[in-house]
């Protein structure tokens, strides 16, 4: 039994294909985003209507039967029911034993499992996809954690207005019409003070609606903001705990607090306004309808059994009525925290993707910037119509103050933000004419901030890529002198060596650590361009020296792009860009530049000449490569 059951509700779950994606760019407006994706739980929903609608009917029944079973017992002779009535009898307890749990069953496996395990998966599955296509600019301009979590809700509450909408409307909708019918096939004015009192209970609906999603959507704007302020806060908790006055932190956690509290406050005002205006209607329909049915029966115009029906219906429309109004109210407050999701979800691409695009070949590795200008948006700051050309092979070191540029044209030649003016073009081709990921598929990079997830050292390093073998990546982790730490790495799970993992952004190792795995994949990736972006930054002497070592055989047969502000780490680059101020104000080799007057010299000399365990002799030998 409870394999056929599995067999069962597998099947249901299966009715949908939740990871259906789509290249329609979702709409900023509730309702049309929630439309958009019905079209893959058509199937499933219809069964849901379908079932929903087969159990409403069946339970108006119940409530006509009890009342013709009422009227029976009165009028029949307890020795011959059996005799006259058997047929109905069975049929009754047939309905009651079998057909209604088998059609609850089929509706709940159909709705709690066809369409709310799925729907929840294809919204989310698709705000991803379309996320996912945002440019790294892009993020950087909204919290993490807000935008994380609008993601992951933003699936329950989609799925709960469409599981509550079919349920409301399908299952009250039969109810009551099913009720009406019931009550005129015996006397059509016994309909009357129920079609009257539907009248009123919708009109209040509509009143109080709008009021009920502007307050809800104030409220998940004010939980946004907070969720949003404590992701920020505990991810910074070492900064925070540093330097913030903690008396300052809790005030602004209050403060956050306290706007939420109030908007929940106004909500839940609503509500409780509305909960009373329907006690008050509920009170009408049981008074006006069962005492309406009660002068009928004393003029003669109805059965006792259709007065105890009246009773029973009474009490379900008062039932019905309470659960009718929750599902409306959750499902207008849904539809606010929708919409306010949607100030997320729903943006359109800050980089559009160009339909069709070709892939970037990359032969050589030319990469030329051409009269490029990026202010981001606000007119000062950024680049000034820089110009560069870089050969294929060359190694070229950037420098300057901090605010020169030096990561804003790296960030440009990536696609990280799209330039407002000019053109970046590898061997011939404008990356704006490519395809975004084959570019950056071309482009190795190690940053300041190593990045890694919270995944597994092997994981770390290869990254998605599953056509590597563990073999390779251990290779590529002794060029990156990584690979002694890594076999000594246990972490709280048990988990060892290049299984072990490595916790939110790598806080579970050093800087030095987290920066040779970062190196480990861009030796593993072995892409024909690269970019390093202060790639020793975090290391310490010793180790620098090895990884220097190791970077030299890395960078052979690339183009590369070092930034560092340490200048030991590019000396002995083909060539060195300085710049400041947006713009590029020298270059040349290192000889060349410490030889005139320039800035590049003041700061060498700042910096006290110095290299780290590298002889005279191999300073010559890079210089000259």
């Amino acid at each position: 039994m409870t394999s056929l059951y599995h067999r069962f509700t597998t099947a249901v779950l299966h009715l949908v294909k939740p990871y259906s994606s789509t290249d329609v760019p979702p709409s900023p407006h509730a309702w049309q985003y929630l439309r958009s994706h019905l079209t893959p739980l058509k199937g499933v929903l219809t069964l849901s209507v379908v079932f929903t609608v087969v159990y409403a009917s069946i339970e108006v029944w119940i409530i006509s039967f009890a009342g013709d079973l009422i009227d029976t017992l009165n009028a029949t002779d307890p020795a011959g029911l059996w005799s006259q009535h058997k047929v109905s009898l069975i049929i009754a307890a047939v309905m009651l034993l079998l057909l209604r749990p088998l059609s609850q069953l089929f509706r709940q496996a159909v709705n709690d499992i066809g369409v709310n395990c799925n729907a929840a998966t294809l919204v989310r599955w698709r705000a991803h996809s379309h996320l996912s296509k945002q440019s790294v600019g892009w993020f950087q301009e909204d919290l993490t954690g807000r935008t994380a979590i609008r993601l992951v809700e933003i699936g329950n509450q989609s799925s709960d207005v469409i599981y509550r909408l079919i349920n409301t409307f399908a299952y009250g909708l039969v109810y009551m019409v099913g009720i009406v019918a019931l009550m005129s096939g015996t006397d059509i004015r016994l309909a009357v003070p129920l079609l009257l009192w539907l009248a009123l209970y919708i009109g209040i609906m509509f009143l109080y609606i709008p009021r009920m999603v502007k307050a809800q959507q104030k409220f998940q704007s004010a939980k946004s903001a907070l969720t949003g302020v404590v992701v920020d806060g505990f991810s910074n908790i070492d900064t925070m705990k540093l330097f913030a006055d903690r008396g300052l932190m809790v005030n602004d956690h209050k403060t956050g607090l306290e706007n939420t509290r109030l908007a929940l406050f106004r909500t839940r005002q609503i509500g409780v306004s509305l909960r009373t205006v329907l006690s008050i209607l509920e009170g009408i329909v049981m008074v006006g309808f069962v005492g309406y049915g009660i002068w009928l029966w004393t003029i003669g115009a109805a059965t006792i059994g259709l007065i105890g029906a009246a009773v029973a219906l009474t009490l379900r429309i008062t039932t019905m009525a309470e659960w009718i109004f929750d599902s409306i109210w959750w499902t207008f407050l849904r539809v606010g925290s929708v919409r306010e999701a949607l100030k997320t979800i729903a943006q359109p691409l800050d980089i559009p993707i160009t339909p069709d695009a070709p892939e970037l070949i990359v032969e050589s590795g030319a990469i030329e910037i051409q009269n490029v200008t990026h202010h981001y948006g606000m007119g000062a700051g950024g680049l000034n119509r820089i110009s560069l050309s870089i050969k294929a092979g060359e190694k070229v070191a950037i420098v300057g103050r901090s605010g020169a540029g030096k990561s804003t044209l790296v960030n440009l030649i990536l696609r990280f933000h799209e330039a407002e003016h000019g053109s970046i073009v590898i061997d011939g081709q404008n990356i704006r004419d490519v395809e975004q990921d084959s570019l950056r598929s071309v482009i190795g990079m190690v940053s300041q901030q190593a990045a890694l997830l919270n995944r597994s050292v092997r994981e770390n390093i290869a990254l998605g890529r599953e056509d590597v073998t563990l073999e390779q990546i251990e290779n590529a982790a002794r060029e990156a002198r990584a690979h002694e730490f890594i076999k000594q790495l246990v972490d709280s799970s048990g988990r060892s060596g290049y299984d072990a993992h490595v916790g939110e952004r790598g806080i579970k190792l050093s800087g030095g650590q987290r920066q040779r795995i970062a190196l480990s994949r861009v030796i593993l990736k072995s892409a024909p361009i690269l970019i390093l972006d202060e790639a020793t930054s975090a290391l310490d002497s010793e180790v620098e020296a090895q990884i220097q070592l190791a970077l030299n055989t890395v960078m052979q047969n690339k183009t590369v792009i070092a930034i560092a502000h340490r200048l030991s780490t590019i000396a002995r680059m083909d060539r060195i860009i300085v710049m400041d101020n947006g713009s590029i104000v020298e270059e040349g080799t290192h000889q060349e530049l410490l030889a005139g007057d320039t800035l590049y010299a003041s700061f060498w000399n700042r910096q006290s000449d110095g290299f780290i365990d590298v002889s005279e002799e191999e300073l010559s030998e890079g210089s000259n490569r």
